[in-house]
């Protein structure tokens, strides 16, 4: 038998050791290999949720975006709905809501869903409408002011012409009366007065003057500058234009009994509404011939314009009397204007009892008339008979005319929100 030497030993024992370490390298290396591949295969994985998230993400966005173009197709074209309804886009749904109409404004909510991935989106569907600002009881342009015993404005008045004002007429708040050479004379003033030359008026504030005799103390001030009408006749253009869209009547249009709806329309003629008819008002009218509303009819705009406010133009002279009434929708902020832009004096007549919300005549007067009410008139020339109130509504300066319930939508905001 070998006996082994101390040496033989020693490698014997070098050699295991030199196992044993590769062993652990060996061991070592496999288990960072392995590591290596668990955090690979985890980031892939990991990847593709947030692949699979992006796309469900995504999928919700569109959905939502497309919930807003159905709503607005739908209400572009009348089509029906009732809010909320859900919509299928590819596998994704989305809830849209439609809001009320409120001031001429309607909001549109689409929230989108696709694997429990939310995303909302919403639009703003606004109706086009003028603001012409009626800030005045009365607004008045060259032609001045004539009052007669016992009138009254209530409310402010502007007025780029003279104001005369005979015995017992009164002008409850400020009258501004614009450049150099025109004079306010007579009558009672409540607030204050601006004026050039102020002669035997009665003015309750502060006169603000040039010249003054008989009037009592006042201040040395210039007169203001005057400012045009609230209404440039390009915008009187455009609703004539929006109402001939609608189609033209040619020949006289008359009313005596019934419930009837009108506009948007074109009369090419005269219009004589009378004797308890009603007539609704479904867009503007345009009538280019003379118009008589009296006899108790009733004329007004339609319900679906709620907040907002009509336009009735006539190329011709106006006449309102004996008891009709002219009306916006019924809800507040809603109120109709009569406009004329005939140059025969006067172009307006109202009288007898008759209501109104707006008087506009932008060339020549407006004549008032025997207990007629109204609550704002703009005129070139406004001339208040015996007894007659104009009284100014305070919210008429944020009155918006619109075409139609129907006419002018536009979408004026569309965004993601949260």
């Amino acid at each position: 038998m070998r006996i082994l030497s101390l040496r033989d030993k020693n490698l014997t024992t070098n050699s295991s050791q030199k196992g044993v370490i590769a062993i652990l390298v060996i061991i070592v290396v496999m288990t960072a290999a392995a590591g290596i591949s668990l955090s690979v295969v985890f980031a892939f994985l990991n990847k593709i949720k947030t692949v699979k998230d992006l796309s469900s993400s995504y999928e919700s966005v569109y959905a939502a975006e497309s919930g807003i173009e159905d709503a607005l197709f739908r209400l572009g074209s009348g089509s029906s709905w009732v809010s909320p309804y859900t919509l299928q886009v590819g596998d994704a749904l989305t809830e849209v809501t439609i809001s009320s109409i409120s001031g001429g404004v309607q909001t549109i909510t689409s929230e989108g869903v696709s694997q429990n991935r939310f995303r909302r989106v919403q639009a703003v569907y606004e109706i086009s409408s003028v603001t012409p600002g009626f800030f005045f009881g009365a607004q008045v342009g060259d032609l001045g002011i004539e009052m007669e015993n016992n009138s009254q404005i209530v409310g402010n008045v502007f007025s780029n012409g003279d104001i005369e004002m005979e015995n017992d007429a009164l002008i409850t708040g400020t009258v501004k009366i614009s450049d150099a050479g025109n004079q306010l004379s007579g009558g009672d003033i409540g607030g204050d007065a601006y004026v050039d030359t102020c002669i035997n008026a009665s003015v309750g504030g502060t006169l603000y003057a040039l010249t003054s005799s008989g009037c009592g103390v006042f201040v040395s001030e210039s007169p203001p500058v005057p400012i045009p009408l609230p209404i440039p006749s390009a915008t009187i253009d455009d609703w004539k234009a929006d109402a001939e869209a609608g189609g033209t009547t040619t020949g006289n249009y008359n009313r005596s009994s019934g419930t009837s709806s009108l506009g948007p329309r074109k009369i090419a003629g005269n219009m004589t509404i009378q004797n308890d008819a009603q007539v609704i008002l479904t867009g503007t009218v345009w009538v280019t011939g003379d118009v008589i509303i009296k006899n108790n009819t009733q004329v007004r705009v339609d319900s679906g314009y709620e907040t907002m406010s009509g336009v009735f133009i006539s190329d011709g002279n106006i006449t309102l009397e004996n008891n009709s009434i002219s009306s916006g929708s019924g809800q507040a902020g809603s109120y109709l204007m009569y406009i004329s832009t005939s140059s025969e004096d006067p172009a307006i007549i109202i009288k007898n009892n008759a209501i109104v919300d707006i008087l506009y005549a932008s060339s020549q007067f407006v004549q008032v008339e025997n207990n007629a009410a109204m609550r704002e008139i703009t005129g070139n020339g406004l001339r208040i008979k015996n007894n007659a109130t104009v009284t100014y509504e305070i919210g008429l300066q944020d009155a918006a005319f619109i075409s139609g319930p129907s006419g002018g939508w536009t979408v004026t905001s569309w965004k993601e929100i949260p």
